[in-house]
């Protein structure tokens, strides 16, 4: 099936047409460039769109503070790293891989045994070397579920890390956060 164009739509068809790599894409007379065309090329020149490493990293965020109340105690766990089996591919069946986890517990304020990091430290490797998951999301569901269940939690903030996954990055990863 062949569509024709009119007159017009040819005009705009031969403006929207692509450029070879490395050169900017034509321009249309009378029109102004296209907004994505607009950053194509940039003072640091390098093209818009490339992900440069950061200088430092960026803070590591925290549960909303306006959900949080004054004064509650909130546990910290940063960097643990543990080997597990996770993924979907046939060899993450048989390979363990390294995940780095970072955790934040908001303790709930009535509890007479409150989680200590002792314990935030021995349930998550637990959780997380207990048989094969095939997702980072399942894994990070299933230890905010452990952690907010029994009551001494109001927020758990999971954040979970791959850092064997591609050569071309640190580490690639889910980050959630849930509310008791």
């Amino acid at each position: 099936m062949s569509r024709t164009l009119s007159g017009e739509g040819k005009q705009h068809h031969h403006a929207l047409r692509m450029a070879p790599k490395g050169r900017p894409p034509p321009k249309a007379r009378g029109q102004p460039p296209h907004p994505r065309r607009l950053s194509q090329h940039r003072p640091d020149g390098r093209a818009a769109g490339m992900m440069q490493p950061l200088a430092r990293p960026l803070p590591y965020p925290s549960p909303d503070a306006q959900q949080r109340d004054a004064g509650q105690v909130v546990l910290v766990v940063r960097d643990l790293v543990v080997t597990t089996l996770i993924g979907i591919y046939d060899y993450e069946y048989v390979k363990p891989q390294r995940l780095r986890l970072n955790l934040e517990l908001a303790l709930t304020a009535a509890t007479d045994q409150p989680w200590t990091h002792a314990d935030l430290v021995a349930t998550a490797s637990r959780i997380v070397t207990d048989g094969h998951t095939n997702l980072l999301e399942c894994l990070a569901e299933r230890l905010a579920t452990t952690l907010l269940s029994d009551g001494r939690a109001a927020m758990a903030l999971i954040r979970l890390e791959k850092l064997d996954a591609f050569a071309e990055c640190e580490a690639v990863g889910v980050e959630i956060v849930r509310a008791a």
